[in-house]
């Protein structure tokens, strides 16, 4: 099955909180995000399978705009850590133009996406066995 790597991204808020996104080597977009900068969760999501038409990793992709993606709402909380979605304050949730946490965090990935460099946005060559 032809692996594609992940690539990740440090990113820091005006605020200064850290966070950290994860760049699907094939879809070239944002598949994971995570506050802070954990080496653990980096070596559990550094690639992707795909073969034929299916991901491995497909049921746990914040790119919802991915054809492969077979992500359920509880699998994107649990990708987030969280148990259930909360709602955003009122000041972030008229900003983003939704009350979900869960809404906002897939808005934040596309928004990221789209600001990708280009050689991140396409689809990268397979790792070599």
């Amino acid at each position: 099955m032809p692996r594609y790597e992940t690539e990740w991204i440090d990113y820091a808020l005006g605020a200064g909180q850290e966070f950290s996104a994860a760049v699907c080597g094939y879809s070239g977009r944002v598949r994971h995000l995570y506050i802070g900068r954990d080496p653990v969760r980096r070596a559990f999501a550094r690639h992707v399978d795909v073969e034929e038409e299916f991901c491995r990793q497909g049921d746990h992709c914040l790119d919802l705009d991915c054809p492969l993606n077979r992500s359920q709402p509880e699998h994107l909380l649990h990708m987030l850590d969280m148990n259930e979605d909360e709602p955003l304050d009122a000041e972030t949730a008229r900003l983003w133009g939704t009350g979900s946490t869960l809404q906002g965090f897939l808005l934040f990935a596309r928004k990221i996406s789209a600001e990708l460099p280009e050689a991140l946005r396409r689809r990268r060559e397979p790792l070599g066995d």
